[in-house]
């Protein structure tokens, strides 16, 4: 009876334990699927999100590669429009505009009529956003709009650069719904399933139903380059029918399982109780661990199945088991490699965490220690941006940890405090996974500060090489691309030094010859324009001469004929030789990169001595020297090269061993201002010859500092491009020395302007507001008697109070070096002056006649104070109880006329010519006579005029002419 029990409990234990693991079977089997549909959709929303991403960024570089296009800025001409009608058919957009920098419109491309071309063609678009980032050196995508037809638009904006400058902004118009730029997007997506691409605003900008919608399963990702957010929709409904024949399948399966088990127990317990004691033994060792333990099959048919289907399940729990172990030795590998690669990386690298006390750093590598100077240990959990932010970067720092903290990814040229100064890195950072879902970021700093200043240096040395080159000899080819049979000019042979008769005429007579480091280059440049992706072919590499020689070529040439499906038929093109160029470019090169030390210099005499060593070590001068004149009376050597003054006599003329010759050529120059280029001492200075120990020589006047000069015993020892290098070593000494002088008075000056500006502005200011105060309070407790005074009291402090206000612009005006013009709206200052003197000067009647024009004029932001003294010239001057002041402008060619006219008793026409004069006043005048010295100056500064007029019937005209901003 005993054994029975134990029998049937342990059938009983097996019956649970089969039917748990049907169960649990059939139970992990309906959640993977459910768990596979909600996968599903989550990867869909990042799949969408990613293409849009990808689609966007592809589009921004179509827009900053159509800018480059030197047509694009060729406002108003017909090159512009075509330039723009190309990219609308050649992309996606359906409009293109360029917007000059001072927010004018200059050409737009958008299938529109020519009325309304020609309307929005001069307007001013400088209030909208997307010019305003673009124009600031971004690439800009904005928010989609929508436009009248309903359709969301979306404008992608860039800056147009001429010689590293915004000149203008190019845009581009994408309509969402025209395009099938939303609906390729989302062609990944399950056509049951549903789409919704929202903007930043949460605005649906595209929308497509999923079937069924009910019990829904949403996911969602962030498009990184505009912030989008794309949601997928998924109904539950859609399994149901599958989920619930699993579920009959699953209590089916358990009933057959109990089933099984009893019958089986009840065969085995008439029989033997081994195949029970075997298997009990295979639960033992499961419940120890031992997946994969397999017991032996051999028994009656019922038991071997019984056996057998728990070898099955054996195996699959160790597959299981296997599966999970794998997945943890490859988490743990990934971080591993995770950990080496982040202190295996040269550049600096931060992890950081996004709390309310800022960016917090977490960790970082030992090239971030190196580079910035801060110990990981001492520094983590300090706020990155107040150790390594630059003041002036902060708010750029702030705005990429914003985005950052949003989750996504940023990539920007950025500024930092280095222990060896500030420096330029590009940032790449991106977020990182946690199990703890802590909101931390991976940055990489990568050092670009001399690629940046190598930029700089051969942008500036591009400018001047293509003006020596413009008159350089052209070698010309004609290639028939369908035979590879090639025309080439003499011109082309001779640079090869090869007769015409001597070039066979096929593609291979140029190919042949071309340096094998170079062929690479070569073929990217030729193969991107024969397939349209360039609108020229051009290409620097060398080739060889019949000597064996290599020259350098430039190489540019166009495909002229195309077949009807696109296929190139003929190009030309042509062959110029840039060897001369190249050599001369590396030394202009390496002189530009040595005079940023020279134009920091901080002493006359240091600038002089960095002048002299890049002469000699850069430019290979075989000698030469810089004499300053500190007495103002003659020039003497301050710096020469090694041994000038035993070889040539670079030493000052009174002393023994000097050249007289030298110095009597150098004081020729320095008396007329004028550059002195002798090739031959003997034949220009005859009279000193004997004297001279030296041939050829250059002197450049320093301006009123002293001369530069270049000396060799040989004649005719420096070419054109020497003397030109010469010439540019010697202005920017110039400019470095006139610098220097200037930083000297003007810090003496400001110094003393500084300490009266401050006494206007502080402390006369606030003691006449204190006295305006008291004032105040003792209007309201004196007699009517009394009153009177008070408010003549009043009124003096208050022209007091606007007495310092005029000092103080006086002052900003004499603190100028010069005018910093820049284009400001002439109708925005009126109207805004005009505001201030309604409330300041109510019993004043203020007009306007007639529009005021829409244009810009080069000014600064002193034109307020220009209208500001004009009107209350015109108010204070007036005879009457109630002036009238009347404000117009006319619109002239390349200026604008302002008028304020007024009511008084007029300008008398013998003062009129003195009357903006420094403190110049009528005798009845109330004002200071500064008022209108200051509009004399502002305007002078603009590059305008100021005069006075009659007024019909009565009163005085004061015209203002400014010039119009340059477009």
């Amino acid at each position: 009876m005993k054994l029975r029990a134990q029998f049937g409990l342990v059938l009983v234990v097996l019956a649970v334990v089969l039917s748990g693991i049907v169960f649990t079977g059939f139970q992990m089997n309906k959640q993977s699927v459910a768990d596979q549909q909600t996968a599903s959709v989550s990867h869909a929303s990042e799949e969408v999100a990613n293409d849009l991403n990808t689609r966007i960024a592809g589009l921004k570089r179509t827009v900053r590669l159509r800018s480059t296009n030197p047509a694009i800025t060729a406002h108003g001409e017909p090159r512009q429009h075509r330039a723009l009608q190309a990219t609308v058919d050649e992309s996606a957009f359906s409009g293109v505009s360029v917007i000059h920098r001072n927010g004018t419109m200059t050409g737009i491309a958008a299938g529109l009529d020519a009325e309304t071309r020609d309307r929005l063609v001069g307007s001013d678009f400088s209030n909208r956003r997307y010019f305003q980032r673009a124009v600031r050196g971004e690439t800009y995508v904005s928010t989609p709009v929508v436009a009248e037809s309903g359709h969301h638009i979306v404008t992608f904006s860039t800056p147009i650069y001429r010689n590293g400058t915004v000149v203008a902004t190019l845009n581009a118009a994408l309509h969402l719904e025209d395009s099938s730029f939303l609906r390729n997007a989302t062609y990944a997506v399950d056509g049951y399933q549903g789409v919704t691409v929202r903007s930043r605003s949460e605005e649906a900008i595209y929308e497509r139903r999923p079937e069924p919608t009910t019990n829904l399963i949403v996911a969602s990702a962030t498009v990184a380059e505009t912030g989008w957010t794309v949601s997928v929709q998924a109904s539950r409904d859609v399994l149901a029918d599958d989920l619930r024949l699993v579920t009959l399948y699953q209590f089916g399966a358990v009933g057959l399982a109990l089933l099984l088990v009893g019958g089986l127990g009840v065969l085995l317990y008439t029989r033997t109780l081994s195949y029970h004691e075997r298997l009990l033994d295979g639960f033992d060792r499961l419940s120890g661990g031992d997946y994969g333990y397999e017991l032996d099959t051999d028994a009656t048919e019922d038991w071997k199945r019984i056996l057998s289907g728990f070898n099955d399940m054996s195996r699959t729990l160790a597959a299981y088991e296997r599966e999970q172990t794998e997945q943890n030795e490859q988490l743990q590998r990934e971080r591993d490699r995770f950990r080496a690669l982040f202190q295996g990386i040269p550049e600096p690298v931060v992890i950081v965490e996004f709390t309310g006390d800022g960016t917090i750093l977490k960790d970082a590598n030992e090239a971030f220690e190196t580079t910035f100077g801060y110990e990981v240990e001492e520094t983590s959990g300090e706020d990155l941006n107040d150790l390594i932010v630059p003041e002036s970067e902060l708010a750029e720092a702030r705005a990429i940890d914003e985005l950052a903290s949003a989750g996504g990814q940023a990539t920007e040229e950025v500024r930092r405090e280095t222990v060896d100064g500030v420096r330029d890195f590009l940032f790449r950072s991106t977020p990182l996974v946690h199990e703890d879902d802590t909101d931390q970021q991976f940055g990489v700093y990568v050092d670009i500060t001399e690629r940046k200043a190598q930029e700089r240096a051969l942008r500036a040395l591009t400018e001047r090489l293509d003006m020596a080159l413009e008159g350089g000899r052209l070698g010309v080819w004609d290639w028939n691309v369908q035979t590879d049979a090639v025309t080439y000019d003499e011109r082309w042979a001779e640079m090869l030094g090869y007769d015409l008769d001597d070039i066979d005429n096929q593609l291979s007579a140029w190919e042949n010859r071309i340096h094998p480091d170079d062929r690479a280059d070569v073929d990217a440049a030729l193969d991107a324009h024969m397939d349209g992706e360039t609108e020229y072919y051009e290409c620097d590499h060398r080739l060889r001469t019949k000597a064996g020689d290599w020259i350098w070529i430039r190489d540019v040439g166009r495909v002229v004929e195309r077949s009807d499906d696109g296929e190139p038929l003929r190009a030309v093109g042509i062959h110029q030789d840039i060897t001369k160029q190249k050599s001369r470019e590396r030394t202009l090169r390496e002189t530009l990169e040595g005079t940023r030390t020279l134009i920091q210099a901080e002493t006359a005499t240091e600038a002089a001595e960095i002048a002299v060593d890049i002469a000699a070590n850069v430019l290979s001068f075989p000698v030469s020297g810089v004499h300053l004149d500190e007495s103002r009376r003659r020039p003497d050597p301050t710096a020469s090269g090694d041994g000038a003054g035993e070889r040539i006599g670079f030493v000052p003329s009174g002393e023994a061993g000097g050249d007289h010759a030298v110095h009597e050529i150098v004081r020729d120059a320095y008396a007329s201002g004028e550059t002195r280029v002798v090739c031959d001492v003997g034949e220009t200075y005859p009279e000193i010859a004997a004297e001279a120990s030296v041939e050829s020589v250059l002197v450049h006047p320093l301006s009123a500092h002293g001369v530069f000069v270049t000396a060799a015993r040989s004649a005719a020892a420096f070419d054109e491009f020497d003397r030109n290098l010469a010439e540019l070593l010697a202005a920017i000494l110039t400019a470095t020395l006139d610098r220097l002088h200037r930083e000297q008075r003007i810090e003496a000056q400001r110094d003393n302007l500084d300490l009266l500006n401050q006494i206007v502005r502080h402390d006369i200011r606030n003691d006449l507001q204190i006295l305006l105060a008291r004032l105040d309070i003792l209007a309201d407790r004196v007699d009517e008697g009394e009153l009177e005074h008070v408010e003549i009291a009043l009124k003096s402090a208050e022209s007091a109070v606007e007495l310092t206000r005029t000092a103080r612009d006086m002052s900003d005006v004499m603190l100028q070096s010069e005018t910093d013009s820049h284009p400001v709206s002439l109708r925005g200052v009126i109207d805004r002056q005009l505001d201030e003197f309604r409330s300041t000067e109510p019993q004043a009647q203020l007009s306007v006649d007639g529009p005021l024009p829409p244009v810009t004029v080069a000014a600064n932001e002193m034109i307020d104070s220009v209208v500001r003294n004009l009107l209350k010239n015109a108010v204070q001057h007036t005879d009457k109880e109630t002036p009238e002041v009347t404000v117009s402008a006319e619109e002239r060619a390349d200026s604008v006329v302002l008028r304020v006219a007024d009511n008084g008793p007029g300008v008398p026409e013998e003062v009129r010519d003195s009357i903006f004069g420094k403190g110049q006043k009528g005798l009845d005048s109330k004002g200071t006579g500064i008022g209108l010295y200051l509009v004399y100056a502002l305007v002078d500064g603009y590059g305008g005029d100021v005069w006075v007029e009659d007024n019909e019937p009565e009163g005085a005209v004061f015209a203002v002419e400014l010039p119009k901003a340059s477009t």
